[in-house]
């Protein structure tokens, strides 16, 4: 079968400002909103942030509460009391009552708790997007097909012969990016960087397990791998002959 992308629906994009002192927290979300076909705005800092969002434009708002120097409930309240009505999300590690009272008395609008699903955040934000008449529309909704393997970014599911694959999101994102270029050797260093950034650099085998349990999901026989194939002294590239 023919390896394709499939681009539907071009339409406005929708911009996300996502605040959190949690580097790596930060990055995964930022990453994955992207994916979704979101303009996404990266701040560790509420302060820059809060001087970001009164400059700019932006759809919805995704803030950490506990934040060093201001807090997410900090931050949203001196914006509202700057006359900014975006829709709010607070990511919290805690779910106690105060703390959603105290948020919701500074303007915002939805909680979720940590550690969670971040196909449930993209609901939520969804939801807050179209109770606000901000509805999310992405600029392009894509599929890569590959053999009897769909990779669908829109909606972040991957199926295999018509049934859905359950994978993590790192796993989703080393399949994205072997997929998107089928053929191409990617050296592990080549995907650590893209998935975590060069602060894992000289942590080469990290990716190893992550590899092997995506081809136990996706491979017949993952011994005898049919999609991702291991280019040997290099890393791994997606079969180009299928």
């Amino acid at each position: 079968m023919i390896t394709g992308v499939v681009a539907e629906n071009e339409k406005a994009l929708r911009r996300l400002l996502i605040v959190d002192d949690d580097v790596s927290m930060l990055r995964l979300l930022a990453e994955y909103f992207r994916r979704l076909g979101y303009e996404v705005a990266e701040e560790e800092s509420a302060q820059r942030a809060f001087e970001r969002a009164l400059k700019s434009h932006f759809d919805c708002f995704i803030f950490d509460v506990a934040m060093p120097e201001m807090n997410g409930i900090e931050l949203l309240r001196r914006l509202r009391e700057r006359g900014i009505d975006t829709p709010a999300l607070f990511l919290t590690a805690h779910d106690a009552v105060e703390s959603k009272v105290a948020g919701f008395h500074a303007g915002a609008d939805d909680y979720l708790a940590k550690p969670f699903d971040p196909r449930e955040l993209e609901a939520r934000v969804e939801a807050l997007l179209r109770r606000a008449g901000r509805a999310p529309q992405p600029t392009v909704k894509e599929r890569i097909v590959i053999g009897d393997l769909v990779i669908d970014k829109r909606r972040h599911e991957v199926t295999l012969g018509g049934a859905q694959i359950e994978l993590t999101p790192v796993e989703f994102r080393i399949l994205e990016l072997l997929a998107s270029e089928p053929g191409r050797a990617w050296s592990r260093n080549d995907l650590l960087d893209a998935i975590w950034s060069t602060d894992y650099e000289g942590y080469q085998r990290n990716i190893d397990p992550h590899i092997n349990r995506l081809r136990k999901k996706i491979e017949a026989d993952p011994r005898n791998p049919r999609y991702v194939l291991t280019v040997r002294g290099v890393g791994y590239k997606m079969n180009d002959a299928l």
